[in-house]
């Protein structure tokens, strides 16, 4: 990561060492944890991921934020301004206050900070468009061909039960396949799915954060 996008991802994010502890314990595997995903009843069966703030996520987000950075004294040099008065014994309205009094020295505006403001978040609408569109090809590459061939290995399951003496080792087989690929795409839903949750979970943070601070731009910099 460069050391700007470091810098940037320390404007929204504070890990406290409880944290890193937790997230520590979290990487680690645990010995009891060996049970295996059950196979999909159902192919298309839906799965609810709860999603969470990634670091991951937030890099590819902070990365976007960068590679679109605007020049000179906008939001994102507004936001320095704000963690770096947080450090100082002052209420949030003057430290607002404060770090105006910085952007307007440098010849910007309310309006060019609510603007500014407003230029990333379509950053990251547009960043969202992409991961979703992405999302979607993964689950037609991972699930669509799969069920495809569910429904294929069933029609030919049906078609040899007629002749079950004959044939029954070779159903057999089939039923085998079948299993498989349903466990198959039980995992490739749920981890799809708790991704975009994750990605979704990212985003909003992030979107809501950069939306308090337009508020509050609104709010005190009048």
């Amino acid at each position: 990561m460069s050391d700007f996008l470091s810098k940037l991802k320390g404007l929204f994010i504070v890990t406290t060492p409880a944290e890193q502890q937790v997230n520590s314990t979290d990487n680690k595997p645990t010995a009891n944890n060996t049970s295996q995903p059950a196979p999909a009843t159902l192919a298309t069966a839906p799965v609810t991921a709860t999603g969470k703030v990634s670091d991951k996520f937030y890099e590819i987000l902070f990365g976007a934020m960068e590679t679109n950075n605007q020049p000179g004294f906008d939001y994102l040099e507004f936001k320095k301004s704000l963690q770096t008065l947080a450090k100082m014994p002052m209420d949030e309205a003057t430290r607002y206050s404060s770090a105006y009094a910085a952007a307007q020295a440098m010849g910007v505006s309310n309006q060019q900070l609510n603007d500014s403001a407003q230029f990333y978040l379509n950053i990251l609408k547009a960043e969202d468009a992409k991961f979703q569109e992405s999302v979607n090809q993964q689950r037609q590459k991972q699930i669509g061909s799969k069920e495809k061939a569910i429904a294929d290995l069933d029609a030919t399951i049906k078609a040899k039960g007629e002749q079950i003496a004959k044939l029954t080792q070779e159903i057999a087989a089939h039923q085998e396949d079948m299993s498989k690929m349903k466990a198959e795409i039980s995992d490739a839903v749920v981890k799809i799915e708790t991704t975009l949750s994750d990605f979704h979970a990212t985003y909003s943070d992030l979107v809501g954060q950069i939306g308090e601070d337009v508020e509050k731009i609104k709010k005190y910099l009048k």
